[in-house]
């Protein structure tokens, strides 16, 4: 354990060490504290892709669900890559040609009424799906330090956030890249660490056929055995997927600070490609962990108590930085673009309109703690990491998805159409947190439907004779 714990220590020096070298760099401008000066070569951008996709939450969250119900819980989150591709081919360039630096800014532009009011509800919409995700980090990196080093998990919750927080803010974008590139490789060194530790304790792929052959649960081991009908399968693409054509606030930060198209397109596409093979690696790792820890209590743990069996060994060390590191380089992209979406698109726009770089960067340092602050309160009230993901995702899409592919048009409809649709999304997740609806693909289905239809209905009315007179 003492061996972890000074590694661990070590690894997060380093991390604050970088970040107060890249200070004076982020520091010049607001620009380049949030966006690198719009400067990030491929290999940076590839990197803190790569490193915000295969997040610890990711991996420990798709082990859990893949070691209780098979290899097909791939999909789960294979089926957001796949989306992302269509976003990549089609939608891209597009955002790269129009300078919109948010999702915001994008939606400001194509419903520019009330000074693009439209800001306030697009921001406050993604920042559920922003202190979702970081949740997920905190609560899988609660269960290492727990497990591995035997404190409460309150006290672990407490200890990530002021850990995250702290190298977060010192630099700003250009420490959050320059960070993912060494958490990349070692969270990539990690999961390839693991499957050969793991296959070759439960006697190599002979010893786990042999084992789902014996429980009768053969099934566990194909990629492709849904147990979902048609019906289910295209409510979940509709109710969860579609987000991905819009995709996260992060990526279109990486998008606008990408030096040219050719580097935001292919920085964008090739972790996309590694991140679907990944996650497929990912889904088995579960699948053979259940052969090593078949009765583990939370399969959420599973990982920490395989590596915790092993923590004597340099290996093991090794792989828990690497999966330390997946968990930090996905939160600080979360978090930074928490703080810069609410300084650029309202703190400048709505609050202080003149407010110069200095104070852009101080609220957007503000507002990171802000953002981690209401994560840590999510994260220590559920366990679930998957179900925080699909939360995020459900939620924001219900405020958004309309008004956003509508705003794709040739001649988007009139601002005042939109705003009806995006009260009635946040109506219904005021009902899903306040427990009245259930958060479940049906739910979040309806919750689309209504937005959308009273965006049309809007529409409609504005152009009637009586809307007329």
């Amino acid at each position: 354990m003492n061996s972890s714990l000074a590694t661990v220590l070590i690894y997060l020096v380093i991390l604050f060490i970088l970040s107060v070298f890249l200070m004076r760099k982020a520091l010049v401008s607001f620009k380049d504290y949030s966006y690198c000066g719009r400067s990030l070569s491929i290999g940076l951008v590839f990197f803190t892709y790569l490193g915000t996709w295969i997040g610890g939450g990711t991996i420990i969250g798709l082990v859990g669900r893949s070691h209780d119900f098979g290899a097909s819980q791939y999909w789960i989150m294979g089926m957001s890559c796949i989306v992302e591709l269509f976003f990549a081919f089609f939608l891209l360039d597009r955002i790269r040609d129009r300078q919109c630096s948010s999702i915001a800014d994008f939606l400001a532009k194509a419903y520019p009424a009330r000074n693009g009011i439209i800001r306030i509800p697009a921001t406050a919409a993604l920042l559920i799906r922003n202190v979702t995700m970081i949740a997920m980090q905190f609560s899988a990196l609660s269960y290492l330090i727990t497990i591995t080093f035997g404190i409460g998990r309150s006290l672990a919750l407490i200890l990530i956030f002021v850990v995250m927080i702290g190298y977060t803010v010192l630099s700003g974008l250009w420490g959050v890249a320059m960070t993912d590139v060494i958490q990349g490789i070692l969270q990539t060194f990690s999961i390839v660490a693991l499957i050969a530790a793991t296959l070759h304790t439960a006697g190599g792929i002979e010893g786990v056929e042999r084992y789902y052959h014996a429980i009768g649960n053969m099934d566990n081991l194909s990629l492709f055995r849904v147990d979902m009908s048609w019906y289910e399968i295209l409510l979940y693409i509709v109710a969860f997927g579609l987000f991905f054509l819009m995709n996260d606030q992060t990526s279109w930060e990486r998008i606008y600070a990408s030096k040219n198209n050719r580097i935001a397109r292919w920085g964008f596409m090739l972790p996309l490609v590694i991140t679907l093979i990944s996650l497929v690696f990912i889904s088995y790792l579960g699948v053979f962990q259940k052969v090593v820890s078949p009765d583990v209590e939370d399969a959420q743990s599973v990982l920490y108590t395989f590596l915790l069996a092993r923590e004597s060994t340099v290996p093991a060390v090794l792989i828990m930085v690497g999966l330390i590191a997946a968990i930090m380089s996905s939160a600080d992209s979360f978090l930074l673009t928490s703080g810069v979406m609410i300084a650029q698109d309202i703190i400048r726009p709505f609050v202080i309109r003149n407010a110069d770089d200095r104070l852009m960067i101080f609220f957007t340092r503000i507002f990171v703690v802000v953002t981690g602050a209401i994560a840590f309160t999510f994260a220590i009230n559920i366990n679930d990491i998957l179900s925080l993901w699909l939360t995020g995702i459900g939620m924001t899409s219900m405020i958004l998805l309309p008004g956003y592919f509508l705003a794709w048009m040739r001649k988007p409809p009139k601002s005042q159409c939109i705003f009806p649709g995006m009260a009635a999304g946040c109506c219904c997740v005021l009902l899903m947190i306040a427990g009245v609806l259930p958060m479940d693909a049906l739910h979040v289905f309806y919750g689309i439907l209504l937005n959308l239809f009273l965006c049309i209905l809007a529409g409609v009315l504005s152009k009637s004779p009586a809307a007329g007179r």
